[in-house]
């Protein structure tokens, strides 16, 4: 059974296929259905691109590390850039009513934590682990996410239109 796996990838968006095989990979082997399959690589693509966008400032030279592990029944996928890192206080909730949409912050870091089930960075704050728990691979879950994904996006829709 495949315990860990890292890849390291360039500051570029045009690598982010590459997160796409490798979520394919750990997904055949852990047998993680269509529904969680979309879940991790929804949360993974969106660490990945802060980390390309916010942390490396699309510097193609600096590298993004994903890295997975297991630990006592959860898949740990973790996102690490060359950047100064942030702190997790100083980020904007989007569902606040008083958040300024035209701000275009914290909704990434929105997504990773309602999709995953721990969200955690390092001190330094340029890595981001998401945890999955394998007893978390059902359906109600899976719908319980979706439903709160479909009212966070149909709520910025309205206030857009406003």
């Amino acid at each position: 059974m495949l315990k860990n796996k890292k890849i390291q990838i360039n500051s570029s968006l045009t690598e982010l296929f590459k997160v796409e095989e490798f979520v394919e990979t750990i997904s055949d082997v852990y047998n993680i259905n269509n529904n969680y399959y979309s879940t991790i690589l929804m949360s993974l693509d969106e660490a990945v691109r802060n980390a390309i966008e916010h942390g490396n400032n699309f510097d193609i030279k600096k590298k993004v590390t994903i890295s997975f592990k297991t630990d006592k029944g959860n898949l740990i996928f973790s996102v690490k850039d060359s950047g100064a890192g942030f702190k997790l206080s100083v980020i904007p909730d989007p569902t606040n009513p008083d958040y300024d949409i035209s701000q275009e912050t914290g909704k990434g870091l929105f997504l990773m934590k309602h999709l995953s089930d721990d969200l955690s960075i390092n001190a330094k704050g340029n890595e981001v682990s998401l945890h999955f728990k394998v007893s978390s691979i059902n359906k109600e879950l899976a719908l319980q996410r979706t439903s709160a994904l479909k009212s966070f996006f149909q709520g910025s829709k309205q206030i857009v239109k406003a």
